[in-house]
């Protein structure tokens, strides 16, 4: 993929919601960009229009001394999250059989549904997989809504699928967009409510089931358990993401950080040198200082844009799991559907 489809891919998620793109969709790094360039801006008109004189050193002064205290924080901050993730990794034996096990079971459940006896690997094709065939049996029961003996049936049906239809075909093409990576299915899944979309299906063929044609029971059925697959799949892929998003959060704290700092601490001991005046020129004062200080704000700008879209996507997780949640209503009607049988 070149930089160039990246930026074009970047720009259209904003065109179409700018302020999901700076919570949730966009590149962290983008956005972070974006606050510096913001933040550079600033401090340019102030210094510029003579606000900040930068005659007195105490005031500088200060503001060096916050901000290489803030950056050691930080540090803290990215020794903690180190932590977490090699403790999410460091596994006994008994844990790793017992997640394969998992699994390879999922997988097999997952490829009975779909007819594939081959599973992909890699989570964005398996997660495509999961999409394309419940966009499958979408297209199949919408050109069978006439075989219902009701007209209560038949609306009921369509309105299913119409919910379904559009969302499930822009994952599909985001998934197959080269510019697309696996986070930008998961950030369009992570705010639908399949739970309840399950419990739809299931109530259509458990309340109404005299009243559909073998046509529509079996795509039904069928879209039902791919709905409970990518239930699965989409917590289990959330829980991989954010795992690597503090991996890569704490990679980028280090990349930036220790030269925000350096700069911070060599600007503050020419701020320290015997003498009334700093060592360096005015001139070269007014464009070093807002330079150190807009670095020295890099981290913070960087970790405050990948914090906001870990906790949107943990709230909107815990907005729809398990309190209202109804999958486990659903699976409950299911068992007892089936045993009926």
């Amino acid at each position: 993929m070149s930089r160039l489809s990246w930026l074009r891919f970047e720009s259209e998620l904003l065109g179409n919601d700018p302020r999901e793109w700076f919570v949730l969709t966009g590149d962290r790094r983008l956005v972070t960009v974006l606050q510096v360039i913001g933040l550079a801006g600033t401090l340019a008109v102030v210094f510029a229009v003579g606000l900040v004189p930068l005659r007195a050193d105490t005031p500088v002064l200060f503001l060096l001394f916050a901000l290489i205290a803030g950056n050691f924080t930080l540090i803290a901050i990215v020794t903690s999250l180190s932590q977490f993730v090699l403790s999410r990794r460091l596994e006994s034996p008994g844990d790793v059989r017992s997640e394969i096990d998992d699994t390879v079971a999922y997988r097999q459940d997952v490829g009975e549904t779909t007819g594939q006896s081959l599973m992909p690997v890699k989570p964005d094709a398996f997660f495509r997989l999961l999409f394309r065939s419940a966009r499958d049996d979408i297209e199949r029961l919408a050109t069978v809504t006439e075989e219902t003996r009701t007209r209560r049936t038949r609306e009921e049906l369509e309105t299913l699928v119409a919910g379904l239809e559009t969302h499930v075909d822009y994952v599909v093409g985001l998934l197959e967009r080269e510019e697309s990576e696996m986070k930008h299915a998961l950030f369009a899944s992570v705010t639908t409510d399949y739970e309840n979309y399950v419990h739809r299906t299931w109530y259509l063929q458990t309340e109404y089931a005299d009243e559909y044609t073998d046509a529509v029971t079996e795509p039904l059925g069928r879209l039902t358990e791919t709905l409970e697959h990518i239930v699965v799949a989409k917590r289990l892929f959330k829980t991989t993401f954010i795992e690597a998003e503090i991996s890569e959060l704490s990679r980028y704290l280090l990349y930036v950080g220790l030269p925000a700092q350096i700069s911070a601490v060599l600007v503050t001991l020419l701020y320290t040198t015997s003498g009334v005046a700093p060592s360096v020129s005015p001139p070269v004062t007014r464009v070093l200082v807002p330079a150190v200080l807009t670095a020295g704000f890099t981290p913070f700008f960087l970790l405050s844009s990948y914090v906001v879209r870990l906790s949107v996507m943990a709230r909107r997780t815990a907005e729809q799991f398990p309190f209202s949640s109804q999958l486990e209503s659903a699976m409950a009607d299911r068992d007892e559907f089936t045993r009926d049988d």
